[in-house]
């Protein structure tokens, strides 16, 4: 095994390992301290030492898990974290692994299995007890089935679920033990209160009530479930309005002629987002578009997920888009338009983002862009569709919005020309804007 002196850059600066494989170095700051990486770059924390056995039995030098890697920068969130397995930093990691060695040097095991075990079986209705059967009934449908016998995919946002509450309630925002082991009758009113305080301060309203939202959920099931707990949460405590936090941001036209030079050096990222504005698409559609979704003729069928409540359904793509589509290069058998490193779509947003923001400004010539997100694109596409004259009622069917009222429900109509002219006018709005002509006559000479 390799060693290294482990800092915050070079775990951050970790590369997956290769399918069916783990990397790992020990840390020569901290005797014992060893880190690993997987194929799906999850980088965690193992203990190795001579931990205590049970008398009679040889104590040979093995290995426990203290943690899963989390950087330093709470925004950088390119790390997986396993449920139930605690994010530390590289700072928190070794002083538990100081912990952990104090604990051995007096013959007890702080990573017994046995030892969790016994802790889960005393306390049944802890807080971490509590998640693991909301996250397999609730959340993730394990096991369920619909009225034909087909199994119930799990919630959209599962993953998302799951980060909340390893980052924020099962742990605090350092790694550390925060509500996994307490009974769920006992967090009161005020201790959520407090914690969403620290969220607040730390990273925001708008998260706050994220936190806020999942965690009411988790408790209302539980209520359901249980006659004799009452949930400590009620109304008022969320900490901003949806209204206030509906976003208005829509590209000008220079912005827009920005992006599209910028994106020219990006890679599959430029060309989702080239995608997005040819579209108006949501990132999730874009980024699970398959090549067997999208016939010859540029046909895209868009999948609809259980409880989705607008789709498009169907979109003959621009000439604009399906040319972007077919310079994208098909990875073997992987079956994704955008395709990732590994065996899903393109992720790590995050970091192409800001390397895109990083062109635009270069391709700006020194003008300030106002900051902006993915979804942004979608609105200024929306725009883009009024302006180009394409109408209301079918601008809205090719986002995907549900149409509300007797029309939604009795307009059974597919729309499919519609929305195929209102792509091509939105497609042939933003080859004007990109690649301005000048708007100038020459003047014809006369005989004279």
């Amino acid at each position: 095994m390799a060693t290294k002196r482990f800092t915050d850059p070079w775990l951050r600066g970790l590369k997956a390992s290769a399918e069916g494989s783990r990397m790992e170095w020990l840390d020569e700051a901290e005797t014992g301290l060893v880190v690993s990486i997987n194929a799906k770059r999850r980088v965690t924390f193992w203990l190795i030492g001579r931990f205590p056995k049970p008398e009679g039995k040889a104590s040979n030098p093995s290995r426990r898990v203290l943690g899963d890697f989390r950087p330093d920068d709470p925004k950088d969130r390119v790390f997986i974290v396993k449920s139930g397995v605690p994010a530390l930093t590289l700072d928190r990691a070794r002083q538990k692994a100081r912990e952990w060695k104090a604990a051995i040097a007096q013959g007890i095991d702080p990573g017994a299995p046995a030892t969790e075990a016994i802790a889960s079986a005393t306390a049944p209705d802890t807080v971490s007890a509590i998640f693991d059967e909301y996250l397999k009934r609730h959340v993730k449908k394990e096991g369920r089935k619909d009225a034909r016998g087909n199994p119930i995919p799990p919630l959209r946002s599962a993953s998302e679920i799951e980060r909340i509450f390893d980052r924020y309630i099962l742990a605090d925002l350092e790694g550390a033990e925060r509500w996994r082991n307490r009974p769920i009758a006992s967090i009161t009113r005020r201790e959520v209160t407090a914690l969403l305080d620290t969220i607040e301060d730390r990273h925001g309203a708008a998260q706050a009530d994220a936190v806020l939202a999942q965690l009411s959920s988790m408790f209302n099931w539980h209520a359901a479930r249980d006659g004799d707990f009452i949930s400590p949460i009620v109304r008022g405590m969320k900490r901003s309005r949806p209204s206030e936090r509906k976003r208005k941001r829509v590209l000008s036209d220079f912005e827009i002629g920005v992006l599209w030079r910028a994106c020219e050096g990006q890679g599959t990222f430029g060309a989702l987002c080239r995608m997005a504005l040819l579209t108006g698409q949501r990132r999730e559609k874009i980024t699970q578009m398959r090549w067997e979704d999208v016939s010859d003729d540029g046909l895209w069928t868009i999948p609809a997920e259980d409880r989705e409540k607008g789709n498009a359904e169907y979109l003959r793509l621009s000439p604009h888009a399906l040319k972007i589509i077919r310079a994208l290069p098909r990875v073997g058998d992987k079956p994704y338009v955008f395709q990732g490193r590994l065996t899903g779509p393109i992720n790590g947003f995050s970091k192409a983002k800001a390397e895109l923001d990083a062109a635009m400004a270069v391709a700006a010539g020194g003008v300030m862009i106002e900051p902006w997100v993915l979804h942004d694109l979608r609105r200024t596409a929306k725009t883009l569709m009024i302006r180009a004259g394409v109408s209301p009622h079918d601008s809205e069917r090719v986002l995907g919005h549900v149409i509300p009222g007797v029309e939604g429900v009795y307009d059974r109509h597919a729309y499919l020309s519609e929305k195929t002219a209102a792509l091509r006018k939105l497609a042939s709005l933003i080859g004007r804007i990109v690649e301005p002509r000048p708007n100038v006559v020459p003047m014809r000479k006369t005989g004279r």
